[in-house]
């Protein structure tokens, strides 16, 4: 069962139903009940490693826990301060890293296994070709529905017991619901305990505006998908797939590389404004996810609003801990005797940007091109910081006045074309694809196939051509309006009930007239669902 399915509709109206329906005290176990049948409904074999994370978690979060209320009980009664607090906390910080690595053994331990195994046996045989030693078979591996995002969840949460920041859930099946609420699973965002647990657990009255606006977001995120992203798909598909068969060169390769962005950004934020559509519904607000990317002035910004729950756990969990470790202060105080006080702060810095980007490239899949593609993105995000003072001193010589909305333009043109380039080793079904089709775009170079009717050959025709245009100009509008602060569903919301209406109802069949589904067509899958 997809969210783009009758069956998900359906679902979901039963959900809420019973949600409103029973009583108040009853609604948590409700949401639990339907998380863990959307997840036998979707795979029943993966439920397993869901419980091993829930069950594993659990116990060390209240180890972790006890260990954070046996201190500060040795502190208070010992009547403990400066030096002797110090090495008393070191001693329980001992014991507690110890929790915190079996947590991060587990999780990670299961996530590398089930996502990385035939990837590293795949780079075996490729190493033991030469000397003919072995031959390792592939392992029929289950890939758990979400796994990504439910482990990052989960081990935020232990980490975030480990720091004192939140006390460790004793009630097993409240925790079990943080972990596996299913709009969260599916393909995130990544929830923190301390911001999602309350909600899950409090009770939520019936609000008539909210359940219109949670319905309307998710209206909006089954036209992003169906109407946009599945259209897209059809171009992308045909270029990246055919592009030797058919000698795709030039313009028409990179106009692919472009709608595909368009296509990752309308299918993922569709599946993000689905999920977040309702739970909004339910009283539950999940943390953005995405803010308007496209406007981004630059790659490292682009990020920041790009799968922003991602983001802010790399920040958190990784960058923070290793920017500020010992090794890096040892770093940072070389690089400032050598090289300086500002090379002092920013070459750590930058290399933990790095560290982290490639850690995210890994995340992303286990083929080359992703490993390839994170230390792409690390590249300029980490020189980004490492070259600003240059970047600076070229502005100034050159007379660039940087609060011109001309410079504006130039920067997120500048970042489209550089995460554009980037798309095609995220999409390109292996390393030497993606770079077959790098080659390819340069070339030749053939502006004229973007005035002589090429591209209504590639899947669309002249008028489903030029309909997939105008709903992108379309995307990109609300995404303008919104950068600009307007709150589209309070602005629809305050106007006279004729226009509204006839508002909600040209969404509604737009989608149903335009979406690309019915018999013979099967919807693509989210993208982000395979992580």
């Amino acid at each position: 069962m997809t969210i783009i399915s009758m069956p998900f509709i359906i679902f979901s109206g039963i959900l809420v139903c019973l949600y409103f329906g029973l009583p108040k005290k009853c609604q948590w176990i409700i949401l639990l009940v339907f998380s863990f049948l959307f997840y036998l409904l979707a795979g029943w074999k993966g439920l397993a490693f869901v419980l091993i994370t829930i069950i594993t978690q659990y116990i060390l979060a209240i180890r972790l826990d006890n260990q954070n209320i046996a201190f500060e009980e040795e502190v208070t009664q010992k009547a403990l301060k400066g030096k002797e607090k110090v090495e008393l906390k070191k001693k329980y910080i001992t014991v507690k890293r110890r929790y915190v690595l079996i947590s991060v053994l587990i999780n990670v331990g299961i996530l590398c296994v089930v996502k990385y195994t035939n990837f590293v046996i795949d780079n075996l045989n490729v190493l033991f070709r030469y000397g003919n030693i072995a031959n390792f078979k592939h392992i029929d591996m289950i890939v758990p529905l979400g796994i990504s995002f439910y482990t990052f969840q989960s081990l935020g949460y232990v980490i975030d017991v480990y720091r004192g920041k939140v006390n460790a859930e004793r009630n097993i099946f409240r925790f079990a619901l943080f972990v596996s609420f299913f709009p969260c699973i599916i393909q995130g965002p990544i929830g923190r305990y301390g911001e999602l647990a309350e909600q899950l657990f409090s009770e939520h009255e019936y609000d008539y505006k909210r359940v219109m606006f949670g319905m309307q977001r998710m209206l909006w995120g089954y036209i992003k998908k169906l109407v946009i992203a599945d259209r897209v798909v059809v171009i992308v598909n045909e270029v990246f797939s055919n592009y030797l068969d058919k000698e795709y060169s030039g313009f028409i390769v990179f106009i692919a590389a472009l709608l595909y962005g368009i296509q990752i950004y309308a299918d993922f934020s569709g599946g993000m404004d689905i999920v977040c559509g309702l739970s909004e519904i339910l009283g539950i607000s999940l943390t953005e996810n995405f803010k308007q990317p496209y406007m981004a002035k630059s790659v490292a910004e682009f990020w920041q609003r790009w799968h922003i729950t991602l983001g802010a756990w790399m920040r958190n969990y990784l960058f923070y801990p290793i920017s500020l470790s010992s090794a890096f202060n040892k770093l940072g105080k070389k690089c400032k005797k050598v090289l300086g006080e500002k090379a002092g702060r920013v070459i750590p810095t930058s290399l933990a940007s790095f560290i982290v980007f490639f850690i995210v490239g890994v995340w992303h899949g286990a083929n080359w091109k992703y490993i390839v593609y994170g230390i792409y993105n690390a590249y300029f995000v980490s020189t980004g910081t490492l070259l600003e003072d240059f970047y600076e001193k070229l502005r100034k010589q050159f007379h660039i006045d940087v609060t011109r909305t001309s410079w504006k333009l130039f920067q997120m043109l500048r970042t489209l074309l550089i995460v554009t380039f980037g798309r095609y080793l995220s999409r390109g079904d292996s390393l030497s694809h993606a770079l077959g089709l790098l080659k390819a775009t340069f070339r030749e170079c053939n502006p004229w196939v973007l005035f002589d009717g090429s591209l209504y050959k590639l899947g669309l025709n002249e008028k489903n051509f030029r309909f997939m245009l105008l709903t992108i100009i379309g995307l990109i509008m609300v995404d303008w309006l919104k950068e600009k602060g307007i709150r589209i569903r309070e602005t629809i919301a305050q106007q006279n009930i004729v226009l509204r209406w006839m508002i909600y109802y040209a969404a509604l069949f737009g989608l149903i007239i335009f979406g690309m589904y019915g018999l013979g067509y099967n919807a693509a899958s989210f993208i982000y669902q395979q992580f």
